[in-house]
């Protein structure tokens, strides 16, 4: 856009295979000041719901998406624009809004151009993906120089501590120079590659890159590979500190963990269901629900240890890893062996939202006997979790992929979610472990058994 005073406000990406996003709930008014990190409203995934956190500052002047709807990515949302935009301005940006990020994003691809780039050279730079990320490794280039380019065409892929994908040309043009080498990390916003019209010169592009410091990260990247800033002490918090007692603790635990694969076809059609019937529930309250029945069968993996005895708990009280920015808390969603699937998507929400918002207390940590961590919003295919002192298993669980399978002799397309139980030895031994996973997956598989 023209006017950087107008920001799109815009259906989020989280995660390879996120298509659309559903408005839970706006959590900010019309005319509310925003703060970088403010939460302006609540998108639910077929995985997941969170907040959707503000990058910029201003004014949230149209809430254009309305709850309980759902939207592609990248689908404008809301503007947040500064106090001195008329009415008539916003008017105008919404008509002409042609469905790219807002100007001056760095939330989804590189920036195309930067102001000192002559006329038809675009500088393809390290992207930022998410207030948090601060580097990124170029695991390989999916196009050669020489190559011409379209609005949209996938250039490379990068990978970040959390997720792989590709970066997405916002030109056209040919890519002429690949600055950035496979493998190699490199900062968000430096220069790791160059496109240009087919009548710009390699004379000129040799020239800009002398201009500019030659073929490596912008200016203020190379005086700070110079003189590196020093590290300062940060004290961790109170929480930070509780945390790493707690994950120290953990590792006195003889733990090993048994992987499986479930196949989520069925629950994805069931979950559709529930929701044209107007029923919020989300994977993870499924997740939390068949683990619910299965420990009935299986009730070593709910045990508690204390010293050479352990207790069989007669309530199933699963503890739900949520994040926050400084802290991993763990609220419990309590006698889950006695809830509906729908009372158990209910409670799930009630803690998890006293977490987002500050107020989850010790009555809301307490009484776990079980724990889920669920990251595959993030794009994580499969992992470990560190089992909690007190408990004897956690329950990993990566994301849906879509992949291909022999069956019967014939391919056939399935969507595939990996658990990990990762168990107490001392309690749960492996064929144990993996009797449990298999009545996991057939009730997930079956989810009118929910």
């Amino acid at each position: 856009m023209s006017d950087n005073r107008i920001i799109a406000l815009t259906m989020p990406k989280w995660g390879l295979t996120m298509e659309e996003g559903t408005i839970s709930s706006w959590l900010m008014d019309e005319g509310d000041t925003i703060e970088v990190g403010s939460e302006i409203l609540e998108v639910e995934t077929d995985k997941i719901a969170q907040p959707v956190e503000s990058a910029v500052e201003g004014i949230l002047r149209r809430k254009i998406g309305e709850e309980d709807e759902e939207y592609p990515v990248k689908a404008l949302i809301g503007i947040i624009a500064a106090e001195d935009v008329t009415e008539e301005e916003i008017d105008a940006f919404i008509a002409s809004y042609g469905g790219e990020g807002a100007e001056g994003s760095d939330e989804d691809e590189a920036p195309a151009e930067t102001a000192a780039a002559p006329e038809g050279i675009y500088e393809l730079t390290m992207p930022k993906w998410g207030l948090t990320m601060e580097e990124g490794t170029i695991s390989s280039w999916l196009i050669d120089e020489g190559d011409e380019v379209e609005v949209g065409t996938e250039i490379m892929e990068v990978e970040t501590d959390k997720i792989a994908q590709p970066v997405e040309s916002t030109v056209a043009g040919v890519l002429r120079r690949k600055i950035g080498e496979e493998d190699e990390e490199y900062p968000v916003k430096a220069l790791i590659g160059i496109i240009a019209d087919a009548s710009v010169s390699d004379a000129d592009i040799d020239a800009y890159l002398a201009s500019r410091g030659g073929e490596a990260a912008s200016g203020d990247e190379e005086e700070e590979a110079a003189a590196p800033a020093q590290p300062t002490s940060k004290p961790m918090s109170a929480m930070r500190a509780a945390i790493s007692n707690t994950v120290t603790n953990s590792w006195t635990i003889p733990q090993f963990p048994v992987t499986m694969g479930i196949e989520m076809g069925a629950a994805k059609e069931f979950r559709a269901g529930l929701k044209a019937a107007g029923k919020a529930v989300s994977m993870n309250d499924m997740v939390i629900r068949a683990c619910g029945k299965a420990i009935e069968q299986y009730p070593m993996v709910n045990a508690t240890l204390g010293g050479k005895e352990y207790g069989l708990n007669a309530d199933v009280n699963i503890a739900v890893a949520v994040g926050t920015d400084d802290a991993l808390m763990m609220p419990v969603v309590k006698g889950c062996q006695a809830l509906s699937l729908e009372e158990v998507a209910s409670a799930s929400r009630a803690v998890i939202d006293k977490v987002k918002a500050g107020t989850c207390g010790p009555a809301e940590m307490a009484g776990g006997n079980f724990a889920i961590s669920n990251l595959g919003m993030l794009g994580v295919d499969s992992f470990g979790a560190l089992v909690p002192p007190g408990m004897s298993a956690i329950l990993a669980v990566g994301g849906i992929k879509d992949e291909v399978v022999v069956k019967d002799g014939e391919m056939v397309p399935v969507s595939t979610m990996k658990v990990t139980l990762v168990a107490d030895h001392r309690v749960v031994d492996g064929l144990y472990s993996a009797q449990f996973l298999v009545e996991l997956k057939r009730l997930l598989e079956n989810p009118e058994e929910l």
